[in-house]
């Protein structure tokens, strides 16, 4: 494949797919974890539609920039096209783009407003936070799943 080995191949070098779009401050925090990883972006597409992308390289990538299984490549792989690719068909069009953790944040911020904003924020960090010396030796609040077996990250 010529077009690949002129662009380096891009298309193997990430995979995006869509998430949800945030409508609240925990779902906002969930998309800022991501964007603390290295290699991980988010965006919104022309039609408001919320996507991540992971810059990860194929494994199956050669050093000329082929696929080295061609011929038994992912279903997925089988399907792409170089019609409208990373290299044939030009930039992509976003109205948000976000690298960062602070960039997701001040979005937020503006998207939820600044006062519903840190309320959500005290809530939740006050939720999670030991209560005071007496707390010895007790959970606190938020460290327990569902079923009521204890979480660890």
């Amino acid at each position: 494949m010529d077009i690949c080995r002129k662009c380096g191949s891009k298309c193997c070098r990430y995979f995006c797919f869509e998430i949800d779009a945030p409508d609240d401050y925990d779902e906002f925090e969930d998309i800022r974890w991501y964007l603390c990883h290295e290699g991980v972006s988010v965006h919104v597409d022309e039609d408001g539609d919320w996507y991540i992308s992971i810059a990860n390289e194929c494994a199956k990538l050669g050093v000329d920039g082929l696929c080295t299984i061609y011929e038994d490549r992912p279903l997925i792989c089988r399907k792409y096209s170089t019609d409208g690719c990373d290299q044939t068909g030009g930039d992509y069009f976003y109205q948000e783009e976000f690298r960062t953790p602070e960039q997701l944040d001040a979005y937020a911020r503006k998207t939820l407003g600044e006062k519903k904003y840190e309320k959500k924020k005290a809530k939740h960090r006050a939720k999670l936070e030991p209560k005071g010396k007496g707390n010895k030796g007790k959970k606190a609040k938020g460290q327990e799943g569902k079923n009521g077996k204890r979480i660890s990250r």
